[in-house]
């Protein structure tokens, strides 16, 4: 490619970037598909098809905002998910709620928060009771053979469709709360608004949900609301095989 051979050519974002206004890689709204494209550019480059400009040495790695203090407890939550009053789902789109959402992944969930890959969409769970939770939901793993194999798809399709396909990333009910079935009461609501908010953000729905558990786990809520178990991960990481590293095998529901 001429655009690679350039003397003191552009970064690999710019040249992700470029290639997809020559290729007419655009998404529904009309952008650049420019993280796909980039991940695609580094699976020639590590296949010795092109060779990509060296990557930023040292460069920041951006930190999630955060409140300056704890979200409050909820208060006076009822024993049955059917008797929290007014809860609600709060789509993330403000700078306060991201903070409140960052906030509570931070403190309360095992993972902590993360800055998410790709199309992504947050939501806050509220309730006249206060905060009970948060969900978050980003772009699929980019390789992940049982469920390339679930579905049955060729590598060209995959790397057409793999857009429709988004990864449920965190999913907080609050440690100190006992409703019993709140989470998969959350969960079905949720994944109900997911089609919708996911459209008016980015001009398309996703067709598949996929999530991971840890082994020892049984994954009650999610089977709860139809997510099937579909197989392990090799626990390569999101970018295997391109960027291989060794992480735990997790159960892949979808």
């Amino acid at each position: 490619m001429a655009l690679l051979k350039e003397k003191d050519g552009p970064g690999r974002n710019t040249t992700a970037r470029r290639v997809c206004l020559a290729f007419g890689f655009i998404d529904p709204r009309g952008c650049p598909r420019q993280a796909g494209c980039l991940n695609a550019l580094r699976t020639l480059d590590a296949k010795k098809h092109i060779k990509l400009p060296p990557g930023q040495a040292g460069a920041p790695t951006p930190k999630p905002r955060l409140l300056d203090a704890p979200v409050p407890k909820a208060k006076n939550v009822p024993n049955t998910a059917r008797e929290v009053q007014d809860l609600k789902i709060i789509r993330v789109k403000s700078r306060q709620d991201r903070a409140i959402w960052n906030t509570l992944m931070d403190q309360e969930h095992p993972r902590g928060t993360a800055i998410f890959a790709g199309a992504q969409v947050k939501y806050l769970i509220h309730s006249a009771h206060g905060y009970l939770g948060a969900v978050g939901f980003a772009a699929a793993a980019l390789y992940l053979h049982v469920r390339d194999r679930w579905i049955f798809w060729s590598q060209k399709h995959r790397g057409a469709q793999l857009h429709r396909v988004v990864n449920l990333n965190r999913f907080l009910i609050r440690p100190d709360i006992g409703c019993k079935n709140l989470a998969s009461y959350v969960l079905s609501r949720v994944l109900r608004r997911l089609p919708r908010d996911f459209r008016a953000r980015y001009g398309y729905a996703p067709y598949l949900v996929e999530t991971f558990v840890s082994p020892d786990q049984k994954g009650t809520c999610f089977k709860a609301v139809n997510f099937l178990y579909s197989g392990e991960t090799k626990g390569l990481g999101r970018h295997a095989p391109t960027h291989a590293c060794t992480r735990s095998k997790k159960k892949v529901l979808i």
